[in-house]
């Protein structure tokens, strides 16, 4: 019974669509990892704030390592802008929460179209009236149109990367317009009754009314390929700190490398390897989330990462 609890909590955070109103203000994703790797290596992530990401946006990992392998990244002023800590430390959540967001997550991915996004109102398992905003990403396979939609945003977009890796695809998450400027809790209240009374007068489950995207970058998760080898770049956009829980049960190494003054934290596991750091976004208090990840394996060592991380530093 715990083992299908929590398989259903990973299933249901692996979208970055999570407000701070979710679990408690403390929202959890699952990271899973590349071609050929066990269900069971993984990452559960939460935020303190509200993401998107992505991993849409799957980032990836495995995990397992002893308590003095548990890495932080500070930034130039010592603050911690990311840090890994064990499953067993992640938040607990409410049943009637999960449930909730289980079936708005459903009806998200039934009901939207790409790029679109719609706040719904599920009459089931939620005493407190809430609401939940669910979105899709818009998918890009040609390289100047992604540039071209991005234009303005301060994040690279990269022609290739080593060893002749060249641009695939990207799947890019645009911020909600009502969670750019979010309604006042008298208005998010009216909105809800007004759900509420449409769905109970439809007699449905649910009432949905939909939302605009924004021009803001939520997250972007770009894949490079060179034959059937594949390399994921994600970049996830948070307001604070990035935690990530990890899978004690999955071993893997990991260690701090300092890259032109940034650190970052690289790390091998079964079936690849990946390397991550944060980066301020300019004239914002908010943070930039980086990951790279080896999607074939372990085909690339860590001065290879390294490179591929230099054309991301400003």
């Amino acid at each position: 019974m715990r083992l299908d609890k929590d398989q259903d909590l990973k299933e249901l955070l692996r979208n970055p669509q999570f407000s701070e109103t979710d679990l408690s203000a403390k929202v959890m994703k699952r990271l899973h990892a590349g071609a050929g790797q066990s269900r069971k290596e993984r990452f559960l992530v939460k935020y303190k704030v509200s993401v998107l990401v992505i991993a849409g946006m799957l980032l990836t990992a495995s995990s397992g390592f002893a308590a003095v392998q548990y890495q932080s990244l500070k930034n130039k002023q010592g603050e911690v802008t990311y840090q890994v800590k064990p499953l067993k430390e992640a938040p607990a959540y409410e049943e009637e929460k999960l449930q909730r967001l289980r079936i708005s997550r459903d009806l998200g991915d039934k009901l939207l179209q790409e790029g679109s996004a719609a706040v719904f109102y599920v009459v089931a398992h939620n005493p407190n009236g809430e609401m939940d905003t669910r979105f899709k990403p818009v998918t890009f396979t040609d390289l100047s149109e992604l540039r071209s939609k991005l234009s303005g945003q301060p994040v690279v977009i990269a022609d290739s990367l080593t060893d002749n890796y060249t641009f695939k695809s990207a799947q890019v998450f645009f911020e909600p317009v009502n969670r750019v400027n979010p309604p006042t809790p008298e208005e998010e209240a009216a909105t809800a009754e007004k759900l509420r009374k449409q769905a109970e007068a439809t007699n449905q489950e649910y009432a949905m009314m939909p939302v605009e995207l924004s021009s803001q970058l939520l997250n972007i998760r770009t894949v490079y390929a060179q034959g059937k080898k594949e390399i994921a770049v994600t970049i996830v956009k948070s307001k604070g700190e990035f935690t990530a829980y990890v899978d004690e049960k999955v071993e893997f190494t990991s260690e701090k490398v300092v890259v032109d003054g940034v650190e970052m934290i690289y790390t091998r596991y079964k079936g690849g390897n990946n390397i991550t750091w944060a980066a301020e976004v300019p004239g914002s208090t908010d943070l930039y989330q980086y990951q790279i990840d080896d999607m074939s394996g372990q085909s690339l060592s860590k001065a290879d990462m390294i490179e591929i991380a230099k054309l991301y530093l400003n």
